[in-house]
């Protein structure tokens, strides 16, 4: 017995296969992983912690996101560097898993108010520090 091929079939089932295939491998490099915001509150200046305080000015002139931990507890902190016109707000703090590493990214404003603060100390829901900080900032003249 004879098989006839119905080469267009076998075509169309090549292709189908390729585009699954390349699915499962291709588009989850694309979509990536979802970042997942970090919940955080504001610490006010008489409540920074010492050990923060004692190396802010290592960090005060230089624009920078930090992570770290005291006590059970991470605190995120934003410098705006050399922006001396602008104080900082932080915008929003997401978690994002790459290369098997939990990167943080901290959302940053810097903005012009009449009060000017060349810092700001966070403390965040987070357990654990992430393997990287990166800052991501705007400017917004209001």
């Amino acid at each position: 017995m004879k098989i006839k091929w119905n080469t267009k079939a076998v075509l169309y089932g090549i292709i189908a296969i390729i585009l699954v295939v390349g699915g499962f491998l291709v588009v989850p490099k694309f979509l990536g992983d979802k970042a997942e915001a970090v919940e955080f509150t504001i610490v006010e200046r008489d409540s920074i912690p010492d050990k923060i305080l004692d190396i802010m000015p290592k960090y005060v002139n230089e624009e920078r996101a930090l992570a770290c931990k005291i006590k059970d507890k991470v605190y995120v902190i934003v410098t705006r560097g050399e922006n001396k016109d602008y104080g900082v707000e932080i915008d929003k703090i997401e978690m994002v898993k790459e290369d098997d590493k939990m990167n943080m990214k901290v959302y940053s404003v810097y903005k012009k108010p009449e009060d000017s603060h060349p810092y700001i100390v966070v403390e965040s829901t987070l357990a654990e520090l992430p393997d990287k900080v990166e800052l991501i900032s705007k400017f917004e003249d209001k």
